[in-house]
């Protein structure tokens, strides 16, 4: 079902849930920052922890502001609440990547069969048309790639809000809220370019109140689609 919530409105959520926890909202983004920058870090395991922490850290994350803008219990702990339900949301962030794969290929296909099969010589193909014609092939690429992870954007929010789905169901119940939303989304994450530019003037120090802010608007664009949906 299609929100027609404001989104003003739903900034003004974010903004009333946070208040009176920003400190701890942004104590738990800092730790989930440290731990999946700390073990990409580790010597020959880190993209392999990278890979197995992601979902689970990100589906605790959802869970916290999730909490958080229901006004309902939000302790720190929150944040590893996506490790009890690590094999729904693991399979469910794989999945996703694989259909994003899956769509991608066509591109890198057709980018691939361009280079090899595009004469060599300047003079009978210049370099300019090539690059072009890698520009047009990447613009296309965003056309329908876009739209695709735009549908799939809140599967783990759904892990998160409901303990009793499991993978497939997540990313059919995201499909399901997202449709005629992908605007809506995109729009409310356009909303903190400025906020997100100014972060960049204060040396980063800003992102410790934007990234919070951001996580919970979204989390409130979900809740809202659940609500109304």
């Amino acid at each position: 079902m299609k929100s027609i919530t404001p989104i003003r409105e739903l900034t003004a959520t974010a903004r009333a849930g946070l208040s009176g926890c920003w400190g701890r909202s942004i104590g738990v983004m800092l730790v989930y920052f440290l731990l999946l920058s700390g073990s990409s870090q580790v010597p020959f395991a880190g993209g392999v922890l990278q890979l197995i922490f992601t979902a689970p850290l990100v589906v605790g994350l959802n869970l916290y502001f999730l909490q958080t803008i229901r006004k309902g219990s939000n302790p720190f702990a929150l944040l590893f609440g996506g490790f009890d339900r690590f094999g729904t949301a693991w399979c469910a962030h794989m999945l996703v990547v694989l259909i994003i794969f899956a769509w991608m290929i066509p591109f890198v296909v057709v980018g691939g069969a361009a280079a090899f099969f595009v004469h060599p010589d300047p003079a009978v193909f210049p370099g300019y048309t090539m690059t072009a014609l890698y520009v047009l092939i990447g613009l296309l690429a965003a056309v329908v790639l876009i739209p695709v992870q735009m549908r799939y954007a809140l599967v783990l929010y759904v892990v998160a809000d409901d303990s009793s789905a499991r993978a497939v169901q997540s990313i059919q119940r995201s499909a399901a809220l997202m449709k005629g939303n992908y605007w809506r989304l995109a729009l409310l994450w356009l909303r903190f370019v400025g906020w997100q530019v100014l972060a960049v003037l204060t040396l980063g120090i800003g992102f410790l109140w934007v990234v919070p802010y951001m996580s919970a608007a979204t989390a409130a664009f979900y809740d809202d689609l659940t609500r109304n949906g």
